[in-house]
């Protein structure tokens, strides 16, 4: 017997050295990150779960007890057989991992288990009521169904009827049982109907018109009607006649038409109003969406209609529509007024704080001017740093470190979760990385937080640094929030191409925080996030590269910088070289930005507070304000912002300077 176990244990060491002999070819992780024998012991123990090679994985497991990533080889072991687990090892696991995000991983991939399987009183036991997913959520009324407890099922499925797109197909027998026991009323379908309208999801409107009366579905047909051509309700009959749905109708109709032409807009709801009466709120829905239109394709004709509308107190959206509407013919009286009739906190922002001060000082109160712009300019910010240009004030750019004591980064240094990160990140692991950050920062102090994001700035992840300390409401640390990385190809590929190094700085802050892995919804990639597209375009057409970036290019900083900076350039020029309309371009498209070009000059700031879309606003506004505190990061000479902010020309300039320019190209 002893002689078996022994030849057991030296086969199962043979088979240990081949299994770490063999990760040297693994994609797993760089060699000069795997100086840890216990490294090496995790990944061959991940392996030996893989192939199922039980002998070799218990074998290993007892030197890696005590090693920050036991909990993922547990987790990997049970995921494997969980087709075939015990309830009861399930909730071990979760016992003893509730720390660790494996525990929520586990528990979603077991709850679908159960759900496949039908096992709802064991469902009804795993669930947790905070999963936010909707399938499982409706796994979970099923499961009240099915253990007897009708009503309380019945009493949580409206909200999640109620939703403008198709829901998961685990919601039908929920939705089946709840409609046969008689909840689902006429007006919930109406709701849903219009949900699902404006939502554009026409095939889901289709499905629920068979569950209306026979009688009222051919106007749910009509609403359909409306969406392709508004302008049927000047025309149809069906409009005429008394029904409960016809000024959601005639409503959903003015609105879409001023979606769709906003210029045509203007006399057909004219018309509309002549043939139909509006609720007050109505009249101030369709009016704010034709408002907004309008002054989203810079029409002359939006400043005449704003005039007309009805002024209304609550209505903030509007009244910051007329405020650009104003700033846009640079009225400076009207802008005062406007600023005056906003809500209290509104005013207070520091966003209408300095149009306010602009404004007094366009209308010659220059005292008042100051004293506004003197209140604002200590503030590290947009507008802080205009309002300091405007009265000659220093900037605020003082490094101030997170407070934290060498005691709490120690203890906040060896927290599980903060090993177990340290480790992923050895291991080229960033999205369990990732969420073992977001999963401990949820429970950390405001002083805990900014512990772990100084331990995330030593290790050099850097947007993790970032957002960590921001969960603090910590702003003062500059270096950690604004590092200095990749310096060198930054400031090669800004030199190459004649561009601002903090700017170029700037961007990549605002567009990734120095995540050079980083992926968006829309599938922009890398430090610059450029969308492949546009990469193989800046490749080829460019640079004259014969091969197309690939995805792992993208991911690849000296790459991606050289890209991005290149296509940055190329808009640069594009726009007459004005680095506002550039940055703006970087973010919404050279094709949006050239329409929203003024007929006439306009201030840079101006311009900027007009951009149609928030999202472009604000990333412009931190672009600019990101170069100046990398101009004090680099130790450079700051260049004053209101310097960086050159006036955006008119349309016909700009046209003109695009033929002069095609002129010399063709000569």
């Amino acid at each position: 017997m002893r002689g078996r176990r022994t030849g057991n244990r030296r086969s199962a060491m043979r088979l240990l050295a081949c299994s770490l002999a063999l990760l040297s070819t693994f994609a797993f992780a760089s060699e000069s990150l795997l100086d840890s024998s216990r490294q090496k012991l995790f990944l061959a123990a991940e392996k030996a779960i893989d192939s199922n090679n039980q002998a070799l994985y218990r074998q290993l497991q007892p030197s890696l007890k005590e090693y920050p990533l036991y909990p993922y080889l547990e987790y990997r072991q049970l995921k494997r057989s969980l087709s075939s687990a015990r309830p009861e090892d399930v909730a071990t696991f979760l016992d003893d991992y509730a720390d660790t995000p494996l525990a929520g991983l586990l528990r979603k991939r077991w709850l679908n288990q159960l759900a496949s399987r039908k096992q709802w009183p064991e469902y009804l036991r795993f669930y947790d009521p905070a999963d936010g997913n909707i399938s499982r959520r409706c796994h979970y009324l099923n499961a009240l169904l099915q253990t007897g407890h009708k009503e309380q099922a019945f009493a949580q499925v409206e909200p999640l009827w109620l939703h403008g797109r198709s829901r998961p197909k685990a919601c039908d027998p929920v939705f089946q049982a709840w409609h046969k026991a008689g909840h689902l009323t006429t007006d919930l379908v109406w709701q849903r109907i219009g949900l699902a309208m404006n939502k554009g999801q026409v095939k889901l409107v289709g499905y629920l018109k068979k569950q209306l009366p026979a009688e009222d579905r051919p106007w749910a047909d009509l609403w359909i009607q409306l969406r392709n051509k508004p302008e049927l309700a000047l025309t149809s009959k069906r409009l005429q006649r008394e029904h409960p749905m016809r000024q959601t109708l005639l409503r959903y109709a003015a609105m879409r038409k001023a979606n769709r032409d906003p210029l045509g807009a203007l006399g057909f709801w004219k018309k509309l109003q002549q043939q139909y009466s509006f609720t007050p709120l109505d009249k101030q829905l369709v009016e704010r969406k034709l408002a907004d239109r309008l002054i989203r394709e810079q029409d002359p004709l939006a400043w005449q209609f704003l005039q007309q509308i009805e002024p209304c107190s609550h209505d903030t959206k509007l009244q910051e529509t007329r405020l650009r509407a104003a700033l846009y013919r640079q009225q400076w009286d009207q802008v005062l007024a406007w600023i005056d009739r906003l809500p209290e906190d509104s005013r207070q922002s520091e966003r209408w704080r300095y149009w306010r001060a602009r404004a007094l000082e366009q209308t010659g109160n220059r005292k008042a001017a100051n004293e506004l712009y003197a209140s604002l300019a200590g503030e590290r910010s947009f507008y802080g740093f205009l309002a300091a240009d405007h009265i000659g004030a220093p900037y605020n750019l003082k490094q101030q470190p997170a407070p934290v004591s060498s005691e709490l980064l120690s203890r906040v240094a060896e927290l599980p979760g903060v090993l177990r990160a340290k480790e992923l990140i050895a291991l080229k692991r960033w999205p369990d990385a990732r969420r073992e950050r977001r999963f401990l920062t949820r429970r950390m102090s405001d002083e805990e937080i900014m512990a772990a994001a100084k331990i995330a700035q030593s290790w050099e992840w850097h947007d993790q640094a970032i957002f960590t300390l921001a969960r603090s409401g910590y702003w003062d640390d500059l270096e950690l929030r604004f590092p200095l990385e990749h310096h060198k190809t930054v400031r090669a590929n800004a030199g190459k191409r004649d561009l601002d190094v903090s700017w170029v700085y700037g961007v990549i802050r605002q567009e990734s925080a120095f995540n050079p892995s980083v992926r968006s919804h829309a599938g922009a990639m890398g430090l610059m996030q450029l969308m492949p597209a546009t990469a193989r375009h800046v490749a080829r057409k460019l640079l004259k590269r014969k091969r197309s970036p690939s995805r792992r290019d993208l991911a690849n900083p000296d790459i991606n910088i050289e890209l991005g900076t290149t296509y940055l350039s190329n808009v640069l020029e594009r726009l007459e070289q004005n680095p506002v309309l550039a940055t703006a371009a970087y973010n919404a498209g050279p094709h949006r930005v050239s329409r929203w070009l003024p007929e006439q000059q306009l201030p840079a700031d101006v311009w900027i507070e007009l951009i149609p879309f928030r999202e472009t606003r604000q990333y412009v506004e931190r672009v600019f304000t990101y170069a100046v505190i990398y101009d004090h990061r680099r130790q450079e000479e700051i260049v004053r912002i209101s310097q960086r902010l050159q006036p955006v020309h008119g349309a016909s300039a700009q046209r003109t300077a695009q033929q002069q320019r095609n002129i010399r190209v063709t000569l």
